[in-house]
C-alpha cells in the first residue's frame, strides 16, 4: 500500500512536470526576484544573513589594521578594585582619586584623557572629595567626559535643554528649538562648562550585537556629538559625515595596550617612580573598566563579552586614523546584481544548458562573489556586501536544481509505474531513437530540452533521454543519439494490434526534429518501434522494453519502424 502511494505521487509529479513545460523556472525566478526587491526595501528578509556574514569576515580577517599604539587604556580591572579597596573602599571610589590621578598624569603631557566613567551623582559621603575634583577639571583642557542619552520618549519629561550643554552645535539649515532632551549629564559644573562632553551610548543591532558606533544625533535642530566625535573635533580630526559608522575592529579583547589603574596610581604616589616618565606622553589615555562586576560589556563580532572601554577605544582609533568601515548606501545596486544572477541562471535552466556547465559556472560565480566580499574587508575599509546576490542566487539555484533532478527522475520512473495494483494488461508504447549528425557536445542539452518541451507541448507524455558520452565503449557506439518514448496511460486487456497512433507519434517527432536540426543544417536519422508493454509484473515489462529499444536501434537507418508482436 505504501508503494502504491509513492507511485501515485510520482504520477502526479510527472503530470505537473509535463504540463509546466519548464515554466517552473520562470515562476521560481519571479518568486526569488520579489524576495530580493523586498529585501532592498523596507522588509529586510536577508538582513540577518548580511550581518552574520559581516561578523564572520571581520572575525577571521587575514589582513587588518592593528590597534594604534598611541591609544592606551588605563584599566580598572578586578585586581585594581581589590588593591584600591583597602584604602578607598569599594567602588565607586572617592573622586579625589581621579583628581589626583589626573594631576599626576598631566605631568607627562598626554594628548587627551578620555573618561569612560559617568560622574552623574554626587558622593554624599565625600563632599570635599567632589569639591577637589570639580576644582581640578578646569585646568585639564585635554580631558573629556561622557554623558548618557536616554530614550527620546522621555524628552518631554526632561529639564535638560540645549542651552545647558556648551559644546553642542546647531544643525545647518534647521531651526533650533529650546526643548527638553533626555540626557544624564555629569554632576560637576566644571565638566558641563568645559563643553568637553559627548555621549558614550552604543546601540546594538536587532540581534543584540554591537557593530556600529554613533557619531552624532540630531535633536530639535541641535547636533549632539558622541564622546569619540568630541575628542576628534577638539584634536582636529576629520569626522565621518554619517551619523553611525561600522567599527573597524582591531582584534579580539586585549588588542589595545592596557595598563592596570592601581599599578599606575600607586607608582604615581611613590617618591622614586619605577614606571617610565614618558609612558603617557603624546598618548590618548582612556580610563575605563574591564571588571565584569561593573557590567560594562557588550557582545560584538569579535567577542561575546567585549568590555565597553575597548569598544570606545576602537571608535576613537577609527576616527583618529580615518579607517572606519564604509558600506554602500544604495541597496539597489546589489539588487540589480542579484536579479541578474537569478535570471541568467533561470535562462540557463530554461534553454537546457548542460547541468554540469550550469553547476560549474554558478559555483564559480558564488566563489567569486564571496571572494570579493572577503577581500573588501581585508584590503580596504569599504565593505562590499554581496550577501544579497549570493543568497538570492543560491536559493534560486538550489530549488531549480532540485526541480531539474526531480524532472529527470520522474521522466525515468514514469514508464515503470504500477499504479493500479492487481490490474493486468498492456500499454501501447512507442520508442524512437533519434541520431543527429554533427551535434556539438555543448549544444546537446539545449537540443534535448527544446525537443522535449516542443513534443510535450503538442502531445503531453513524451520522455526524452540522451545516451551518455564516453571516450569509448557503449557511449561511443551511441554517439549523438536521443531515446524518445511515449507510453500510453490507458491499460488495455484485449489482443494487441498494431496501432495507427504509433505512425502519428513518429510523424510528430519528425515534424519537431526537422526545424531544430535545420537551424544548424544538421542531418538526423530515426529508428522506430512500437509494441505492447506488459502492465503489472516488472520482469516481463523490462523484457518488452529491451526488445522495443533494440528494435528501434536496429532500424535506425531504415525508413520504416517495426511492430513487435
Amino acid at each position: 500500500m505504501k508503494n502504491l502511494s509513492v507511485e501515485k505521487l510520482i504520477q502526479v509529479g510527472y503530470r505537473f512536470v509535463t504540463k509546466s513545460q519548464g515554466r517552473f523556472y520562470l515562476y521560481l525566478a519571479v518568486f526569488c526576484s520579489i524576495l530580493v526587491v523586498l529585501d532592498a526595501g523596507s522588509v529586510e528578509v536577508i538582513r540577518g544573513m548580511k550581518l552574520k556574514t559581516f561578523d564572520v569576515i571581520m572575525k577571521h580577517r587575514v589582513l587588518f589594521q592593528k590597534a594604534d599604539p598611541g591609544i592606551v587604556i588605563v584599566d580598572i580591572d578586578e585586581a585594581s578594585l581589590e588593591a584600591m579597596a583597602q584604602e578607598y573602599g569599594r567602588w565607586p571610589w572617592p573622586r579625589q582619586v581621579f583628581a589626583e590621578f589626573l594631576e599626576m598624569l598631566q605631568e607627562q603631557h598626554p594628548t587627551a584623557v578620555v573618561f569612560d566613567i559617568l560622574f552623574s551623582d554626587p558622593d554624599v559621603f565625600n563632599k570635599e572629595s567632589d569639591t577637589y575634583f570639580n576644582e581640578v577639571v578646569p585646568d585639564m583642557d585635554n580631558t573629556f567626559f561622557p554623558m548618557l542619552r536616554l530614550s527620546p520618549a522621555n524628552d518631554e519629561l526632561s529639564r535638560v535643554t540645549p542651552s545647558m550643554m556648551p559644546g553642542i552645535e546647531p544643525v545647518p539649515g534647521e531651526t533650533q528649538e529650546e526643548k527638553g532632551i533626555a540626557l544624564v549629564l555629569p554632576y560637576f559644573t566644571s565638566i558641563i562648562e568645559s563643553g568637553r562632553m559627548g555621549t558614550n551610548n552604543v546601540y546594538p543591532d536587532r540581534d543584540g550585537i554591537v557593530r556600529q558606533y554613533p557619531i552624532y544625533r540630531d535633536h530639535f535642530g541641535w547636533r549632539i556629538p558622541s564622546l569619540p566625535a568630541k575628542v576628534g573635533t577638539m584634536l582636529g580630526w576629520e569626522l565621518p559625515k554619517q551619523p553611525d559608522v561600522f567599527l573597524n575592529w582591531r582584534g579580539k579583547f586585549g588588542a589595545f595596550r592596557s595598563v592596570r589603574f592601581s599599578d599606575v596610581f600607586n607608582d604615581f604616589l611613590r617618591k622614586d617612580r619605577q614606571r617610565p616618565s614618558d609612558e603617557f606622553t603624546d598618548k590618548i589615555v582612556i580610563i575605563g573598566s574591564t571588571a565584569s562586576v561593573l557590567f560594562d560589556t557588550k557582545p560584538t563580532p569579535m567577542e561575546k563579552v567585549h568590555p565597553g572601554v575597548e569598544i570606545l577605544a576602537t571608535a576613537v582609533d577609527n576616527i583618529k586614523n580615518g579607517d572606519w568601515i564604509t558600506q554602500a548606501k544604495n541597496p539597489w545596486v546589489f539588487t540589480a546584481l542579484a536579479l541578474g544572477l537569478i535570471w541568467v541562471t533561470a535562462l540557463a535552466f530554461l534553454t537546457g544548458v548542460k547541468r554540469k556547465a550550469i553547476d560549474t559556472v554558478f559555483a564559480g560565480s558564488q566563489v567569486g562573489l564571496m571572494a570579493v566580499t572577503f577581500a573588501s574587508l581585508n584590503l580596504t575599509t569599504f565593505y562590499l556586501d554581496l550577501t544579497a546576490p549570493i543568497t538570492a542566487g543560491l536559493i534560486y539555484f538550489s530549488l531549480a536544481r532540485v526541480y531539474a533532478y526531480a524532472e529527470a527522475t520522474l521522466m525515468e520512473k514514469y514508464v515503470w509505474l504500477n499504479v493500479e495494483e492487481g490490474v493486468e494488461g498492456w500499454q501501447h508504447t512507442v520508442v524512437v531513437v533519434l541520431q543527429v549528425d554533427d551535434l556539438p557536445e555543448s549544444a546537446e542539452g539545449r537540443f534535448m530540452t527544446a525537443l522535449k518541451r516542443e513534443l510535450n507541448h503538442r502531445k503531453p507524455g513524451f520522455t526524452v533521454e540522451a545516451f551518455p558520452r564516453k571516450p569509448a565503449g557503449i557511449g561511443k557506439a551511441y554517439h549523438n543519439m536521443f531515446l524518445i518514448y511515449y507510453v500510453e496511460s490507458q491499460v488495455s486487456t484485449g489482443q494487441w494490434n498494431a496501432k495507427q497512433q504509433g505512425e502519428e507519434i513518429l510523424s510528430l517527432i519528425q515534424s519537431v526534429a526537422k526545424p531544430l536540426c535545420a537551424k544548424d543544417t544538421m542531418k538526423f536519422h530515426i529508428g522506430f518501434s512500437q509494441g505492447p508493454m506488459p502492465y503489472g509484473e516488472e520482469k516481463p515489462r523490462i523484457q518488452a522494453w529491451q526488445q522495443l529499444v533494440t528494435a528501434a536501434l536496429l532500424h535506425l537507418r531504415k525508413p520504416e519502424g517495426r511492430v513487435i508482436p
